[in-house]
């Protein structure tokens, strides 16, 4: 993989800097772009365009549509990447293909988790909870430290790395990108850091109106179809009593089958909620076998309705509260 990458860059390598052509014996100068960062995930692209303007070019490496679990960047990516300076990544996982695109283009990936309260991921808090605290060390600029490529393809490791899907983490997730364009472009701090200061209060009243729709409803308890919806149903007041997937891709075995229908059955659970990014086919028949309603949430978003970070994590709330409502 790593080889292909670099061959990649070999033939796709474009002049960064002054680039003169010669055109009727007449010389001319061409700047390329110099402020550019790349995104791995749609949220984290909105929210860095929010803070960076007209200042930075910033770049989607996953297409819309795309899971990050399932994604396999091709060379031609580099192409559009090359020249940023930064890769604002989730880590802990879930964005793993972004390090050797980064390193190939010779940018610093910076996860951008830094004073996010991280949570582990249901397995790990289980079975080590007494060693939590010390596995969310983390420091600013930094690369994923799990990146090791004998796990399984969707294993996340201790940290659920889903954390974007909280409001309150977004706040923060803003502050760390505004902290990391300030410098790279020093002479326009004041700038992003003013920027971000006016999007975390549109975060901080989306929050507290959405906040109001779901304290109301009489029955919270609902099943998503992986384990991306813990930071989201802790922010909300809601309860996710389980998941079908163990993690994003898994097969459930027989035996967690039945113990999902035990908590579906214990919970009153009423639906179940899907993604549009992953495969729903084998979770249609556990939902018309335990009468389970189904509706669509969405992680990710940069599609029509979905086009903002803020409307994306509207339309998830709606969404919830319009199925536990019927």
């Amino acid at each position: 993989m790593k080889k292909s990458i670099i061959l990649g860059v070999v033939i796709l390598l474009v002049s960064v800097g002054i680039v003169v052509s010669q055109k009727n014996g007449t010389k001319t100068t061409v700047e390329v772009q110099e402020n550019k960062v790349a995104t791995t995930i749609f949220p984290l692209y909105d929210i860095t365009q929010q803070i960076a303007g007209d200042e930075f070019e910033v770049i989607l490496m996953l297409p819309s549509g795309a899971s990050p679990h399932t994604f396999d960047p091709q060379p031609s990516l580099l192409k559009d990447l090359q020249g940023s300076q930064a890769v604002f990544a989730i880590g802990h996982g879930l964005d793993n293909w972004a390090t050797p695109i980064a390193e190939a283009i010779d940018a610093t990936v910076v996860t951008v988790d830094h004073d996010v309260n991280l949570r582990a991921t249901v397995e790990e808090h289980e079975d080590h909870d007494d060693d939590h605290e010390e596995e969310l060390g983390h420091e600013d600029d930094h690369g994923d430290e799990h990146d090791d490529e004998s796990e399984e393809e969707h294993d996340h490791g201790p940290i659920d790395p889903h954390y974007w899907l909280s409001l309150h983490n977004a706040e923060q997730i803003t502050m760390n990108i505004a902290d990391k364009l300030s410098k790279l472009d020093t002479e326009n701090t004041d700038i992003y850091m003013a920027r971000a200061k006016v999007y975390v209060e549109e975060i901080e009243a989306l929050e507290q109106e959405l906040t109001q729709k779901t304290r109301s409803l009489s029955n919270k308890n609902i099943i998503s179809l992986h384990d991306a919806w813990y930071y989201f149903a802790e922010d909300f007041g809601l309860n996710l009593v389980g998941t079908f997937e163990p993690s994003a891709g898994k097969e459930p075995t027989p035996q967690y089958i039945i113990n999902l229908k035990e908590e579906v059955d214990e919970h009153n659970v009423s639906t179940l909620f899907m993604e549009p990014q992953l495969s729903q086919s084998s979770i249609k028949s556990f939902s018309n076998d335990n009468n389970l309603s189904i509706a669509v949430i969405d992680p990710l978003g940069g599609v029509e309705g979905r086009n903002s970070y803020l409307e994306l994590m509207r339309y998830n709330v709606e969404q919830v509260v319009r199925a536990l409502t019927q």
